[in-house]
C-alpha cells in the first residue's frame, strides 16, 4: 500500500463516507432492476481495511478480486459493495477500474477493482480542486463504478442496447462545476438519465447529469 500514503486513504474515506444521500448519487435513482427494486440514494460506509500482503503483479481476474474481498471481509453485508484499491499500475491495460459481483460464504456481494492511477494521464480527470492527482483520478472512477454498482448490481439492472451502463454513457464528460461530496468539491463525471435525454437536457444536452 505504499502508493496510498498522503491523502488517498483519508480522501477515499471522505468520498465514501459522504456520498450517501448526495445529489450526485441520486442521479442513479431513475432505474429499476429486473426484480423491480429501485435505488433510493442511501449509502452507509463502514470504513476501510488494509491488507498489507503482496498485491497482484498483473491485472487480476474477477475471481481473484472476489477471493480478496472474501478473505478480508469476514462478515459481509448482503449486496454490500467492496471496492479494492491496489498499488498495481495500469500499464497498457485499456481501463482504469471495473465492478463485478460474486458471493462470500453464500452471501451475495459486489466489488470493484482499481489500479494505482498516480501519474496516469489516461485516467486523469485533471481536477482543479485540492486533492492530489492520484486521489482525484481514483475518485472520478470510483464515482463511475459505484454508480454502476447500484444501477446494474448483478447483471440484472440497467444498460442500453449496446451494453453500456449508465456511467459508461457519460464517461469522461464533466459539467464544469464541482460535485459536492463529504463537504468537498470533486471533479466527477456524470451519469446518464433517460428522462434528461428525452428532454434534451443535462450538462451535455444529451442526458448526462451529475446532480
Amino acid at each position: 500500500m505504499s502508493s496510498y500514503l498522503g491523502d488517498k486513504v483519508t480522501g477515499l474515506d471522505s468520498f465514501y463516507g459522504g456520498i450517501g444521500g448526495t445529489s450526485y448519487i441520486k442521479t442513479n435513482t431513475e432505474y429499476k432492476g429486473s426484480n423491480g427494486t429501485q435505488f433510493g440514494g442511501g449509502i452507509s460506509y463502514d470504513g476501510h481495511v488494509i491488507d498489507a500482503s503482496a498485491g497482484p503483479g498483473r491485472p487480476p481476474k474477477v475471481s481473484e478480486v472476489e477471493a480478496e474481498v472474501c478473505k478480508v471481509i469476514t462478515n459481509p453485508v448482503a449486496n454490500g459493495y467492496y471496492p479494492v484499491y491496489t498499488d498495481l499500475k495500469r500499464g497498457h491495460t485499456g481501463y482504469c477500474a471495473w465492478h463485478s459481483y460474486g458471493t462470500c460464504g453464500g452471501v451475495p456481494v459486489q466489488f470493484g477493482f482499481f489500479f494505482d492511477l498516480t501519474g496516469d494521464a489516461g485516467c486523469d480527470p485533471e481536477s482543479p480542486y485540492s486533492q492530489s492527482q492520484g486521489l482525484a483520478a481514483l475518485a472520478n472512477v470510483s464515482g463511475h463504478e459505484i454508480s454502476e454498482a447500484v444501477t446494474d448490481p448483478r447483471n440484472g439492472g440497467w444498460w442500453d442496447a449496446s451494453g453500456a451502463e449508465n456511467s459508461d454513457k457519460c464517461a469522461w464528460t464533466f459539467s464544469g462545476s464541482g460535485v459536492k461530496i463529504g463537504g468537498k468539491d470533486w471533479k466527477i463525471q456524470g451519469n446518464f438519465s433517460n428522462a434528461a435525454s428525452l428532454a434534451g437536457t443535462g450538462y451535455d444536452k444529451k442526458g448526462c447529469i451529475d446532480r
